[in-house]
């Protein structure tokens, strides 16, 4: 069903989904630790991962790979974290100057209510948007750089200030976020400050990431060879 046909989100809904966990995207310790994940494994790396009742599957751009002891499943939603595939298997082609890839998927709803991106970016641009997407949950550690709807997917640039946040890591982040089988996905690609990754390549690589989880989740099933 068309997202324009299904009934309105009301802003209560989108805090909802947004509270999920939309805050510390590049970080592998938001999560606790939870049950094991449904690895497919590929001929010598681990390319794709079904989540949230194997009913999602999330692969990685060309040279990435799902790192299996940053990433998490439970009740409340799915985390995986991505990064070069020659780093995290000792071998093999990665990206020259790798990010940190991760994916968020919320729980299904009963009934199904996902926000379309124009009431994503209404949730966003406000004080408790910004709250959420900050690493410490203050609404002044955010800057929102860029936001721009393509299609369903509603792209973030944004710089993160909080306390706590991982030194190693750069301030300023590229998100996606996007309805997929009745839940909501958010996908991150932050660089490390001892490798910065230039700004047009971190959003290329998150483009990649979109049109990988989009085609890895096309089939009957969900599911992409790799």
């Amino acid at each position: 069903m068309p997202i324009s046909d299904r009934p309105s989100v009301r802003p209560a809904a989108v805090a909802r989904w947004a509270a999920f966990g939309l805050a510390g995207l590049a970080l592998s310790g938001c999560l606790p630790p939870g049950g094991s994940l449904a690895f497919r494994q590929g001929s010598a790396a681990v390319h794709a991962v079904r989540v949230s009742d194997n009913d999602v599957t999330i692969a990685g751009p060309k040279g990435y790979c799902v790192d299996p002891t940053s990433s998490r499943e439970r009740p409340a939603g799915s985390f995986v974290m991505l990064g070069s595939c020659a780093t995290l298997r000792g071998a093999g082609e990665g990206p020259g100057k790798p990010a940190v890839l991760t994916a968020l998927v919320s729980p299904r709803s009963d009934p199904p209510l996902v926000p379309d991106p124009a009431q994503l970016e209404r949730f966003f641009r406000s004080d408790a948007g910004h709250a959420a997407l900050a690493h410490d949950g203050n609404a002044d550690s955010v800057t929102l750089l860029s936001i721009v709807a393509e299609g369903p997917v509603l792209y973030l640039k944004l710089r993160d200030r909080s306390t706590g946040r991982p030194a190693d890591l750069s301030d300023v982040a590229w998100r996606a976020i996007f309805p997929l089988a009745d839940r909501l996905v958010a996908l991150s690609v932050t660089g490390h400050d001892d490798l910065p990754v230039a700004d047009t390549d971190m959003r290329r690589t998150l483009d990649r990431f979109v049109a990988a989880v989009m085609a890895a989740n096309a089939g009957p099933e969900g599911e992409r060879d790799t």
